[in-house]
């Protein structure tokens, strides 16, 4: 029986009373007239225009941002036809995703270790972190639970992220930016049916008013049974056969809701999600039905951003998180394991344009993490039951100089003091230049930290043989990359980059030969270089689309041999366009190479089809839609992590869905 890495978190006090209460005092404001944006009215002008915020903390265009950027928005995720944002990611140059039918794990730039449940990313929603702080994840699959229906953009903003936003922002930052009130205007529902017994359903509502306070509200509830799976290496007799009957269900939800009135801006999630388990993960029983895990969270943050000119700008942010996991996992006695995690914040921002041409911005942030535990229970014992509580206290400051009309230089340093393992600084520099109207070369250099989380630090378990280790380092990471931007035409935008990183203080386990017990530790270094190049184009007939090719290289530093679960060649491309003035279609091709597994064999490269038509509305209200993903059945499968028996786990076959919206 194998004890090691079993995960999960669960929220306490759901926000609906709170939701139902701010819905209920909203029927006394008289409403405003506001006209909606519509997504396909979006040019390569307003796309290459449109502002971006996890760069830098303020707002940038693309060109002025000093990162490698990609913008997904509302018309992208539209017209493709995207659910979720596994979906959405795996379009996006550079990243890779994989599924092991229980979470989604996301790879950037040759970088994707197994189970480590997305703890080098950071993730956003509006600026918030959302990233837990037991494991560190970020939840990037049907745990996040969110509709992409409330979405306006995706900013993933690659490179190191920690001179401003501290840990995990080690390979990219994820900004999930929702639409407002005053651009949804209006109350609007959405049904889906679909393969695998798949029903859902989302509710948006959104308005501003006269008195200038802005509404938004969403929310969605998904239910899906899964299908049967069969699994080789479990076909035996006692066994099944090796098919996991009705076990890959999945159900999920979310609200969310946000507020906007003058200078104040409050916004609060609570989102919950069960997943059946078929794997036998962890040397489990197999097709056992109780296997499943339970994920929630729950977030609300308040801001203030008073006026202070046009010269200087302030904001304060208090906010408050919850996180909860419970997982079942069948031996021959049941066997549980959970955590949960409150934390409490605050963010204070001064940023100062000192002249025409230089703006400094200075912030200070600070963390109570009130609750991080973990319980392992088996056979109605308690085999590990600790809190560890702990704060991190940060310093930041950014300084953007533009010396000439064409060049700008970038320099950034955050400094942070964790009560649990000591202090650590990130710092960051950029030089953007503008050698010709329509062309941008950036010169970006960082670093950016992981810090040890809890369980790495602390679990123990003497069935499995796992100790802890206090003297865990931080995981650190050095990224150069240069990047060209060249505006080719009137409708075709590209991007080529290269980049090389090393990273320090990998932390995996290891078995320490003094005792004989697992542990984790600071064992490995990676190199890595990489070349992406991407083309987007807005043509006239509203053609659309994208077309991206990643090479990648990442191995140990010390035997040169390649990573596991990294693809060295990604291609990608999608186009959509009107058909017979009836449809919209949207294709998009996905290809991507062969991945080494933990058992050091080898996945097949693969290529998928997607195909999403959406009808034209009918009075402006009713609108249908038919996503067709993978096509051509292509059967394929994606490595496991270290918990599986099987090396890889075989991904979804053809789905379809049938969608109707109503705008009323």
């Amino acid at each position: 029986m194998n004890l090691i890495s079993l995960k999960g978190t669960a929220m306490k006090r759901p926000l609906v009373p709170f939701f139902a209460f701010v819905l209920a005092l909203s029927v006394y404001f008289p409403c405003a007239h506001a006209q909606e944006i519509k997504p396909e009215e979006i040019s390569l002008d307003s796309l290459l225009q449109i502002p971006i915020t996890a760069a830098a903390k303020h707002w940038q265009t693309m060109e002025e941002a000093p990162a490698s950027v990609s913008i997904i928005t509302s018309s992208q995720i539209e017209r493709f036809g995207y659910r979720t944002m596994e979906e959405l990611l795996m379009s996006v140059r550079g990243l890779y995703v994989s599924n092991d039918r229980n979470y989604t794990y996301v790879g950037v730039r040759g970088f994707s270790r197994p189970t480590d449940y997305n703890n080098r990313l950071l993730l956003l929603i509006n600026g918030h972190t959302l990233n837990e702080n037991v494991y560190g994840s970020s939840a990037l699959g049907t745990d996040l639970s969110l509709p992409l229906g409330m979405i306006d953009r995706v900013e993933i903003v690659r490179g190191p992220g920690s001179s401003l936003y501290g840990t995990s922002a080690m390979f990219a930052v994820i900004n999930i930016v929702t639409k407002k009130g005053i651009t949804l205007d209006s109350f609007m529902a959405a049904a889906a049916a679909g393969s695998d017994g798949l029903y859902e359903g989302s509710l948006f509502w959104g308005k501003e008013y006269s008195n200038g306070l802005d509404i938004l509200f969403a929310a969605h509830l998904s239910d899906s049974k899964g299908k049967d799976l069969y699994f080789s290496e479990f076909d035996t007799d006692s066994t099944n056969n090796g098919v996991a009957q009705n076990l890959d269900w999945d159900k999920y939800s979310s609200l969310f809701m946000t507020l906007t009135y003058r200078t104040l801006s409050f916004q609060a999630l609570s989102t919950s999600r069960e997943k059946g388990i078929p794997t036998a993960s962890y040397e489990t029983v197999f097709n056992d039905p109780s296997a499943r895990t339970l994920d929630k969270r729950q977030m609300v943050e308040l801001q203030w951003t008073p006026s202070l000119g046009s010269d200087k700008g302030f904001s304060v942010r208090s906010y408050f998180d919850r996180y909860y996991y419970e997982g079942t996992y069948p031996y021959d006695a049941p066997q549980y394991d959970g955590s949960s995690g409150v934390w409490v914040g605050t963010e204070l921002q001064f940023h100062w344009d000192v002249a025409t041409n230089n703006r400094i911005t200075l912030g200070a942030e600070y963390q109570r993490h009130l609750e991080a535990d973990y319980l392992l229970e088996y056979q109605g014992e308690t085999l590990f039951s600790r809190d560890f509580p702990y704060n991190i206290k940060s310093l930041y400051v950014q300084d953007e100089y533009q010396p000439t009309e064409n060049l700008s230089l970038t320099a950034g340093l955050r400094y942070d003091s964790y009560s649990t393992f000591g202090n650590t600084t990130n710092p960051r520099g950029a030089i953007i230049y503008n050698p010709a109207k329509g062309s941008t070369v950036k010169l970006l250099y960082g670093t950016a930290f992981r810090a040890p989380n809890i369980y790495e630090v602390y679990f123990e378990d003497p069935i499995s043989g796992l100790k802890p280790n206090l003297n865990l380092k931080p995981e650190t990471i050095q990224t150069a990359e240069i990047v060209w931007e060249q505006r080719v035409s009137d409708g075709l935008f590209g991007i080529v980059s290269l980049y090389d990183y090393r990273m320090k203080n990998l932390i995996e386990t290891q078995i320490d030969e003094t005792d004989s017990l697992t542990q984790f530790q600071n064992i490995n270094r990676v190199n890595a270089q990489g070349f992406e190049f991407e083309l987007n184009f807005r043509l006239a007939g509203n053609l659309r689309g994208y077309a991206s090719y990643t090479a990648q290289k990442a191995q140990d530093a010390t035997t040169e041999i390649e990573l596991t679960n990294s693809p060295r060649h990604l291609v990608k491309g999608g186009i959509s366009f009107p058909a017979f003035q009836l449809l919209d279609v949207g294709v998009e091709l996905l290809y991507e190479g062969e991945r080494t597994t933990v058992n050091n064999t080898q996945t097949d490269a693969f290529l998928l089809t997607n195909l999403n038509l959406r009808a034209q509305p009918f009075l402006d209200r009713l609108r249908f839609s038919v996503l067709v993903r993978n096509v051509f059945d292509a059967q394929y499968k994606l490595p496991g992590g270290l918990e599986h028996i099987q090396d890889a786990i075989p991904q979804p076959g053809r789905t379809v869905v049938v969608k109707a919206e109503v705008r009323l």
